[in-house]
């Protein structure tokens, strides 16, 4: 693998790791730690994840259980989970935990998260291409100084191309296999 493939590669694997967080922070039919321990609490001025906060599982009943480290803390927590848009509710909340349950999702809200995974993806296909270009560039330039030869600027473009075809893929991949979380 060339240089420019590794780089290429380095930077797709980037915007396909953050198109994936993203992704993640969907909303879907079934309750996500991920999606949740991601989200980020603003307590005296000072930005944290709740993953840093608290620890979160699922009880045997299906509910979201979040326990904070610090029971002065539960609020704020409380306040970003139910701020989220996720479709979380309160159950319950005791002195350091509190209970989520998901709200049923309907048609509607189905169609509307579909529409924003979509557009999520096409982000993500859109920072791939900027990826894919700035390389191309580099290449290009490189030609045009005479640093590289014709035939190492077209090899490399060929392998930056298959690199890129391959990330498609796997966001096609994360895109049908998210669309299928939403319709469970």
């Amino acid at each position: 693998m060339s240089e420019w493939a590794e780089k290429t590669e380095k930077l797709m694997k980037e915007d396909l790791d953050r198109l994936e967080i993203n992704l993640r922070k969907v909303r879907s039919n079934q309750i996500s730690l991920e999606a949740i321990e991601e989200l980020s609490v603003e307590h005296q001025e000072k930005k944290q994840k709740i993953k840093q906060l608290a620890i979160l599982k699922i009880n045997p009943d299906r509910q979201l259980v979040v326990r904070a480290f610090e029971p002065k803390k539960i609020q704020v927590i409380n306040k970003a989970i139910l701020e989220s848009q996720l479709g979380y509710q309160q159950v319950k909340m005791e002195k350091d935990e509190i209970y989520f349950s998901l709200a049923p999702m309907t048609g509607e809200i189905r169609q509307q998260l579909n529409k924003k995974v979509k557009e999520i993806v096409e982000q993500g296909k859109s920072t791939l291409r900027i990826s894919r270009q700035k390389v191309r560039e580099e290449i290009r330039n490189l030609a045009k100084k005479k640093e590289i030869s014709q035939n190492e600027q077209k090899l490399a473009e060929k392998e930056i191309e298959k690199i890129n075809e391959k990330y498609l893929k796997k966001i096609q991949e994360l895109q049908v296999k998210k669309e299928r979380e939403l319709s469970l």
